[in-house]
Parts: C-alpha cells; sequence; structure tokens
C-alpha cells in the first residue's frame, strides 16, 4: 500500500517541485535527507494511532516506511517484511486493512496434503471499504508531512544562499 499527493491538486507542491528540480545535485540530497528524518517518524506516529490488533500492528505498522525522492514523497506500508510464519505481509495487507466477511467460506490444504473449506472467521475485523489503519493514517499524515517538506525545502535554501552570501 502506498499514498501519494498530486501536484495537480496543490500548487504551492508544484512550484517547490520545479523549484527543487532547478537546485544543485548537493541541496537536492539535503532535502531529500531532512524530509525523510523529519517526516518518517511523523508516518509511523501516524500509522501506529490508528491500530486496534496485534495483526494490523504487524502487517501495517511494523512495514510502514517513507521514502522521498525530488518529486515526491511516499508513504508505504505492508510491501517489506513476513510475519513469524512465513507469510509476507503484503499477502495480508488487504485483509488486514480492509477487514473480511467472517463467515466466508474458504478452501484450505491441511499439512498431509487433504483439501477442505472452512469459514475465514474474525481474525480480520469486520468489513470497512474506507480501511481501517493505512488509509486513514494517510488522511491525518499527508497534511503534515506535505507542510514539512515545503518547510523543509524553503529552509534549506535560504541556508544555502546565505552561505553563498547571495
Amino acid at each position: 500500500m502506498a499514498g501519494r499527493i498530486s501536484l495537480l491538486v496543490s500548487h504551492d507542491l508544484r512550484v517547490l517541485v520545479e523549484a527543487v528540480r532547478g537546485m544543485d545535485a548537493e541541496v537536492r540530497k539535503q532535502i531529500r535527507g531532512y524530509t525523510r528524518s523529519e517526516a518518517a517518524p511523523i508516518w509511523k506516529e501516524s500509522i501506529a494511532q490508528h491500530t486496534g490488533t496485534r495483526l494490523q500492528n504487524r502487517v501495517l505498522v511494523e512495514s510502514a516506511r517513507l521514502s522521498v525522492s525530488d518529486s515526491n514523497v511516499m508513504l508505504k506500508s505492508a510491501q517489506v517484511g513476513k510475519l513469524s510464519s512465513g507469510v509476507p505481509v503484503s499477502l495480508l495487507a488487504g485483509p488486514t486493512e480492509f477487514g473480511a466477511k467472517p463467515g466466508r467460506m474458504v478452501a484450505s490444504t491441511s499439512k498431509h496434503g487433504k483439501r477442505y473449506t472452512r469459514r475465514l472467521g474474525g481474525a480480520f475485523g469486520a468489513f470497512y471499504s474506507k480501511g481501517h489503519v493505512f488509509h486513514p493514517s494517510t488522511r491525518d499524515a499527508i497534511p503534515r508531512v506535505a507542510s514539512l517538506w515545503i518547510q523543509t525545502a524553503y529552509r534549506t535554501v535560504r541556508e544555502v544562499f546565505e552561505k553563498a552570501g547571495v
């Protein structure tokens, strides 16, 4: 799962991205580094506040990451890692985020190779199309991260100009 801001929506971000593209490579590197170090705790805190179960915590919170490029800040979750059972968290991301219908019948295979059907159960919680953890977290974190990105770029460019004596 990944969330991002469209530059078509925000004029300020569009101006920021265009200005950063024209900067020196070292300045762009500083902006990315400062943004990453400051925004990662915001993203982790936001996603941790919305978790309710151990499964949500393990699948969505512990795998939460943030990546920064010159033109984007990407909020990610459930793309890296495995549970202790060996199941990749990416396979459980959808049901963990959106829930599942507990009475639904699913096909399974026993350790001896016999196929059978069983009820899904309530491990994933009730179905909710707007999401339980990731989507509410992105709605909270995106404005804060975007503001931080703009402030960081502005501050970094100002410091570079001051050092150059402009």
